[in-house]
């Protein structure tokens, strides 16, 4: 019983994991989605170190102040995930969509050395703080070993065959079939008894 019902969760839990991903991957194919995983506390305590944020593209032209952003930096170095405190129109800008982003980091105590000109980012829309820490730590490859025989080994021991538990249903179903014979065949004979008995009647 045991085994059948952690064979449910399991196959439940594989299903609902499989879904997710499905609709992460459609909604990251039709939308442009990325994650983006904080590697440093810049942003705490809003999206501390280990954070994970969903990112959508955004036009420099349609952002605020307020709205945090990850823009891309000189070849060699990692974007960069922060808030904006201000968006400028560049006084001679060849591309009307083009802006001067000011950002900060929600913990530290000034703005970026420079400003960013950019056409296009990706604005933060969605933060889990923590979930970096865990995905990392499955995305290496001892992670992906690890989680990969882990799995094996839950699906090998709740869909292994158990044909102990079969036959001990099969021979409780055969006794119970037993009994409820003998019980029919019993009924008859005491009724049989009973019409063969003779009757007695009171003295005068």
């Amino acid at each position: 019983m045991i085994k059948k019902t952690f064979g449910v969760a399991v196959t439940a839990i594989v299903a609902v994991t499989v879904v997710a991903l499905a609709a992460w991957f459609v909604f990251a194919w039709l939308g442009g989605a990325t994650l983006v995983t904080f590697r440093t506390g810049s942003m705490a305590p809003t999206m501390p170190q280990g954070a994970v944020a969903v990112t959508l593209p955004t036009g420099a032209d349609a952002l605020s102040a307020g709205d945090v952003v990850t823009v891309e930096r000189e070849p060699g170095s990692l974007p960069i995930t922060h808030r904006v405190l201000e968006v400028r129109v560049p006084a001679e800008a060849s591309d009307p969509r083009l802006r001067e982003l000011v950002l900060q980091g929600d913990a530290n105590a000034t703005p970026d050395v420079e400003p960013y000109l950019v056409t296009d980012v990706r604005r933060v829309v969605l933060s889990v703080p923590h979930l970096g820490s865990a995905l990392m730590v499955l995305q290496s490859p001892v992670g992906m070993g690890g989680l990969t025989v882990l799995a094996g080994a839950l699906a090998a021991w709740a869909f292994w065959p158990r044909r102990s538990d079969d036959a001990a249903d099969d021979a409780a179903a055969a006794d119970a079939g037993a009994d409820v014979a003998r019980a029919e065949d019993a009924a008859p004979s005491a009724a049989h008894a009973d019409a063969l008995t003779p009757a007695t009647h009171p003295a005068a």
